[in-house]
């Protein structure tokens, strides 16, 4: 896309409508994604982009949020910064939209496979992206690769472009293959659109409980799958989740609610090993026991 290219991105993050007008900037295009949300936006952010009148290759923005009525006037940004702006706010209303609904947000990774649904947690760098993906890659459905709304026992993916760190390619060469969207962080990062994986993600099958949690506990000689005692997953992801909640008491009731009709196992993982086969074993044990 060359600056005289004309934008126009509308994509619907759960509660949230996000629509960017202006000139074209490449990497304002994470932005975009093709995961219709299960229900109607209530809330909007709209974002306008044109070339910097002070800063010559630069960008100049304004960002408006109907959820607060604020209105962010940007001066001199990079396309990343423009992105990233944009990419804040969005989130931003998102979050506050969940917290209105009583949603409490896991840090997890969110597939259906063959009919099991599958939340993948871990901390930051353990590998949630690299094992959805290998399984997506497999058939299953990605529905969100690093955040997980749950209220209840019902529980939905933020959708997102799946965000591909520089290690995934060790694991997962193929998926150099897709269409992928440079982010010049450092180390960088690139985007790609779950719609493009084999089996895209189905809308109507989007909003359900989760039948089996797998918490990653880091790598050893061996991989392995173990059964995991409910008190410590709950700790595990309220520990996590406190990160994004000012409500705790709320997050340990979505939590333990979730946790009342859910299986939870811990992975620990041989290096460079995505750890899809012992995962797919454990669905298929999940399935023959009807879960």
């Amino acid at each position: 896309m060359t600056a005289g290219d004309a934008e126009n991105i509308r994509s619907q993050y759960l509660w949230v409508d996000a629509h960017v007008t202006g000139t074209a900037v490449p990497e304002v295009r994470v932005v975009e994604h093709k995961i219709a949300s299960p229900w109607s936006a209530n809330h909007r952010v709209d974002a306008h982009v044109v070339p910097s009148e002070s800063v010559p290759g630069r960008w100049d923005a304004t960002i408006r949020s109907t959820i607060d009525a604020t209105r962010e006037n940007l001066v001199g940004l990079d396309g990343l910064q423009a992105a990233e702006s944009i990419y804040r706010t969005v989130h931003r209303d998102v979050m506050t939209a969940a917290r209105i609904d009583q949603w409490t947000r896991l840090h997890a990774a969110l597939v259906d496979c063959g009919g099991v649904r599958v939340a993948i947690a871990g901390h930051s760098g353990a590998g949630k992206t690299t094992l959805s993906l290998a399984l997506a890659l497999r058939g299953a459905q990605l529905h969100a690769d690093e955040g997980v709304f749950i209220r209840g026992e019902e529980a939905v993916g933020l959708p997102r472009r799946v965000h591909v760190k520089a290690g995934t390619f060790d694991v997962l060469p193929e998926i150099s293959s897709r269409e992928l969207l440079h982010l010049p962080y450092e180390p960088p990062v690139w985007a790609l659109d779950p719609t493009s994986l084999p089996t895209p993600p189905d809308v109507v099958a989007r909003l359900r409980g989760i039948d089996v949690l797998l918490i990653l506990e880091g790598w050893s000689d061996t991989t392995r799958v173990e059964p995991m005692p409910t008190a410590v997953a709950l700790k595990s992801l309220a520990e996590q989740s406190a990160l994004w909640s000012d409500n705790h008491r709320l997050t340990l009731r979505n939590i333990a609610a979730l946790l009342s009709n859910t299986a939870c196992f811990s992975l620990t993982r041989q290096h460079l090993d995505s750890g899809i086969a012992a995962v797919e074993e454990l669905v298929a044990s999940c399935v023959t026991r009807s879960i």
